[in-house]
């Protein structure tokens, strides 16, 4: 009996450590001529493997590339046309580390267990697509970020998930770059971009990060058509940009965030056509210049539709759920303006801990009359044509009445039938 059981924990021990395949990675790559394409078989690898030609790693089916130490899985340095795909990279650091790389294919990784996903530096010409990023439970400050781009251009990451990271993709002194389709969440910010120019944010979504879009000291930006989502901390944000030059905020869906939209000491930011419901407050703006504005956006389900210091921003042509104006000229905008200064609301940007107070009687009873006060408010937070939506729900009301037709046309035809079956 006693041999029996010795025998029972031998084979579980055994079965419980990592068996390693024995294929030989760097000695493959080391070997082979460049350009050359080396499939990697199904199995786990551990060491710490280097790329320095023109080569593409694939694995198959099963592949798990595994650090050994603090080193990352691979490093790509000094190279031209080099493509990874197909394979699970897990480690203590770093999965990928890539410098001074002309022509970088990702693709079709899974990276766990791992501080730091992707790391590149000095390259151009990278293109990042399907990547799986999952980091550990940790406060963030012990965190690495799931993709890290630095002093790079000509870049694409698109189609990838990441979670429980610092940064989703964090961009830094990158010129050019399209990130889209990405789901990220779970992180302090989404994507952050710092000192970059000609950078492109489209289809993407956030959820449940602190931020979701953290851009700063950043140029020529185009943020388009993301879903931005659950960003409820106490300083958190759907978007926030701090000193940022020429920016296009367009179609948009930014829902339950603490703040929807902040800008701070900005110029030339552009934001139209955005969807912005049930944000805590929709709008923040502070040291705002002249030249950026807010039209044709929807505004429901917010406490506030929008906060600023006194030099406030420019609204226009926008739909407002709270604005209780009426139209005499039926042509789909308001006869009054609609004004959004609200004492509270410039409180709020001073002092951010005030927001907690932001529903409770008092503020409401002061918010309305400063709706009343501010009648004559003619620059701050004030849209002197604010539209009411008419036309849009003339069109949804022809549209219910259509299906109750036919609905009523169905139940009449259903009960001729059984009455005609009963008399038969």
């Amino acid at each position: 009996m006693v041999k029996k059981i010795g025998s029972v924990l031998l084979f579980l021990l055994f079965m419980s450590q990592t068996v390693y395949a024995d294929f030989d990675i760097q000695k493959s790559i080391d070997k082979a001529k460049p350009g050359a394409t080396i499939t990697i078989p199904a199995g786990q690898y551990e060491g710490n493997f280097v790329l320095t030609k023109k080569i593409t790693l694939r694995g198959e089916q099963g592949t798990e590339l595994v650090a050994l130490g603090d080193e990352p899985v691979l490093r790509i340095d000094s190279a031209a046309t080099v493509t990874i795909e197909n394979m699970t990279l897990s480690g203590n650091k770093q999965a990928i580390v890539a410098s001074g790389v002309d022509g970088l294919e990702l693709r079709y990784l899974n990276i766990k267990d791992i501080h730091t996903g992707v790391h590149i530096q000095r390259s151009k010409n990278v293109h990042i697509q399907h990547i799986e990023v999952a980091g550990n439970k940790e406060h963030y400050s012990k965190k690495g970020n799931g993709l890290a781009i630095f002093k790079s251009e000509d870049v694409v990451v698109e189609d990838t998930n990441i979670k429980d990271v610092q940064d989703g993709i964090y961009v830094e002194e990158v010129e050019n770059i399209l990130i889209q389709n990405n789901k990220i969440s779970n992180s302090r910010y989404g994507t952050h971009f710092m000192y970059s120019s000609n950078a492109q944010a489209f289809h993407n979504t956030y959820q449940n990060n602190v931020t979701g879009l953290m851009i700063m000291m950043t140029s020529d930006i185009s943020i388009k058509s993301n879903h931005l989502a659950n960003h409820n901390g106490l300083n958190s944000y759907g978007m926030l940009f701090y000193d940022v030059q020429q920016a296009v905020v367009e179609l948009n869906t930014i829902m339950n965030n603490r703040t929807g939209v902040a800008l701070q000491k900005s110029t030339g930011v552009q934001i139209a056509n955005n969807d912005f419901r049930m944000n805590q407050t929709a709008l923040e703006g502070m040291k705002v210049d002249g030249t950026s504005m807010v039209t044709n956006n929807i505004f429901t389900g917010n406490i506030m539709t929008a906060r600023s210091d006194q030099q406030g921003f420019l609204l226009a042509n926008n739909y407002y759920d709270d604005y209780s104006g009426i139209d005499l000229e039926n042509d789909g905008i308001g006869d009054v303006p609609y004004v959004a200064v609200s004492s509270f609301g410039q409180w709020m940007v001073r002092q951010p801990v005030y927001q907690y107070f932001v529903a409770s009687p008092s503020v409401v009873l002061l918010t309305s009359l400063d709706q009343q006060i501010n009648k004559t408010e003619k620059t701050v937070l004030v849209d002197v044509a604010p539209k009411l939506k008419i036309k849009q729900i003339t069109k949804n009301n022809e549209i219910n009445l259509k299906q109750l037709l036919m609905g009523l046309l169905i139940v009449i035809a259903s009960m001729w039938f059984w009455k005609r079956g009963m008399m038969e």
